[in-house]
Parts: structure tokens; sequence; C-alpha cells
């Protein structure tokens, strides 16, 4: 039963009941709940604030833990790529050049990865730059590990096949000869017996009377064997692999086939003097990856050292150009 309030009338000396409407009820009502909810959701904000609940220290404890693991992987990824850069330095200055491979460039190698936009999923983490640097540390040796992956792939395949490599690569004379003063033009530039110009010669010239066999100077597959109409004549083409190609000019006669194998020693065809040429003569050249290389260095298999040099002095002392 609700109390009864009661309030005394000095006028007639007597109490009289007090009646409340339903207006002031509703008022002072929603007055103490206002008053209720307002100091439960001060008291929750104190609480929040200065102190945790075992969850909210629990969750601290497993961030800050979470926060160190990733300081310690991106350490140990410094390290590693670390490492990873003194093996392609072995690669590129021990490997490689073994099996005469050109290093890998260090704009491939140390190339960026990823794009603007690829670590925007991290931002909206709280700790989005590290794990951001992470990513980036983390991509950057996936990147290094599979290049030199790749590049161990070719060594190795290169290793594998080193008999066939030996076999294949030119190092012999085109033509046998004892007297270098046969060598009548050597690789570099100088004066075209046609108009007097500066040129490069990108190979070297041997005479002889027509007819001189021709020998492949190494293990391959013709590609070439045709008359051609830009001055080399009659011209075989062969193709050792390992980026190896020789060129043969000016030939009397082709002596095989495009498409056949064929083994170091093998005549491939005579000496002639077809196409832009002064004289007989054969013009021999060797390419490595398509780019002209000077053949004086690819004779190791059938000259001593000091023929060698004395093959080197000749070339100081005449020149002959006769394409």
């Amino acid at each position: 039963m609700a109390k009864i309030k009661y309030r005394f009338d000095p006028n007639t000396l007597t109490y009289k009941k007090i009646y409340s409407s339903t207006r002031k009820k509703i008022i002072r009502a929603f007055s103490f709940l206002l008053v209720t909810v307002s100091s439960a959701f001060i008291f929750h904000l104190v609480i929040t604030t200065y102190f945790s609940t075992p969850m909210e220290i629990q969750l601290k404890r497993e961030k800050q833990e979470l926060v160190w693991k990733y300081e310690m992987l991106n350490r140990q990824l410094v390290q590693l790529s670390d490492k990873l850069t003194y093996i392609q330095q072995r690669d590129d200055h021990l490997y490689r050049p073994i099996f005469e491979l050109d290093p890998i460039p260090h704009s491939v190698r140390e190339a960026g990865v990823g794009g603007v936009s690829q670590y925007d999923d991290l931002r909206k983490f709280t700790n989005s730059d590290l794990l951001i640097k992470t990513a980036k540390n983390l991509d950057k040796v996936k990147k290094k590990v599979y290049i030199q992956s790749k590049s161990f792939d070719s060594v190795i395949k290169l290793a594998k096949n080193k008999e066939i490599m030996i076999n294949s690569i030119p190092a012999i004379q085109p033509i046998a000869i004892k007297d270098f003063g046969r060598i009548s033009d050597y690789y570099g530039a100088r004066r075209d017996p046609f108009n007097g110009r500066i040129r490069m010669h990108y190979g070297m010239d041997f005479t002889g009377p027509l007819g001189t066999e021709i020998y492949a100077t190494g293990d391959g597959k013709v590609v070439k064997a045709e008359f051609t109409h830009y001055g080399y004549g009659k011209e075989v083409v062969v193709d050792h692999g390992f980026g190896y190609k020789t060129i043969y000019a000016h030939l009397r006669n082709i002596k095989v086939d495009v498409g056949q194998k064929i083994k170091r020693g093998e005549v491939v065809g005579t000496l002639g003097n077809t196409g832009r040429s002064t004289g007989p003569h054969l013009h021999y050249e060797i390419r490595k990856n398509n780019k002209p290389v000077n053949p004086i260095n690819y004779y190791f298999n059938d000259i001593t050292a000091e023929q060698y040099e004395k093959m080197i002095a000749t070339v100081a002392v005449s020149r002959k150009p006769m394409d």
C-alpha cells in the first residue's frame, strides 16, 4: 500500500490529504530513472577508463605478445635477406661466370614488390605500420628466393650438361693452319677495303687456296646454309647452344644442310671468294647471346700458349682487310 501524505493547514489547524496528479508522478518517475541511468553510465565510464577487466587484461597481454613476435619476425627477415644477398653475390661472381652466364642485373634482383594498394587491407588494423612492414619484408625475401632459385636452376642445368657444353663451345680454328701469317684480318675496327672508311670487323679472316676445307669449331646444329645477299656470300651458321653461334662466310661450297647436327671438326664447307670479298678467304665469327665476341680467345683446344702469344703478336704487325 502506497503511503498517504498529508499537509498541515494553519488556517483550519487540520491536516489535509495531498493528492498527486498523474503528470507529476510520471515526471517524478522519469527523473528518478534519468538520475539512475546517468549515475550508472558515469560509474561504468570511470570503471572502464581506470580499471581493466580480466578479459581486457588478457587481450592486452596477447596483443603485446603478437607485437613482440612481429618485431622479432622482422629482424629475422632482415637477417635472411642479408644472407640471400651474400648468396646472390657468390652466384653472380662465382657460379654463373664458371658457365659463362651473365650476372643477373641488380634492377631485376632488387625490383620492387607489390603495388601501392597491395597492403591497403592491413591499414584497418591498430598496428598497421608494423603489419605492412612485415608483409613488405616477407614479399621481398620471397622475390629474392624465387629469382635465386631460377638462377640456380640454370646453373645446375649447365653443370649436368658440362660435358655437352665443353664439346659445344667453339674451341678450335675453323681452318687447319700453322702459319699465322695466313690470318689476314682480326676482330676490331679497321679501314674498309672497298670504301676506305673505318668500320668494325666482327670476325677473323683466314686466307688460303680455294677449296680448302672449313671445320665446325664445336658441336651444334646447322641453322643456316645458303647464299646471302648482304655481303657474306655462301654462308653457314651453326647454333652450338649455351648462347653460342658461329658464322662461316664467303664459302666456295657448302657441305651441310639446315637442321643437320654436326660434331667439332666436321667439314661445313670449303674456302671461297663469294659475296663482298677482295680475294679467297674465310670470314669467321663467334656470337655469344647474339653479340659478336673476339674469336681469338676461342682457339684453346688446338694451339699452345706459345702459339697463342704469337697470334696475339701478329695482330699489331699488319692487317689485310678482305671484306
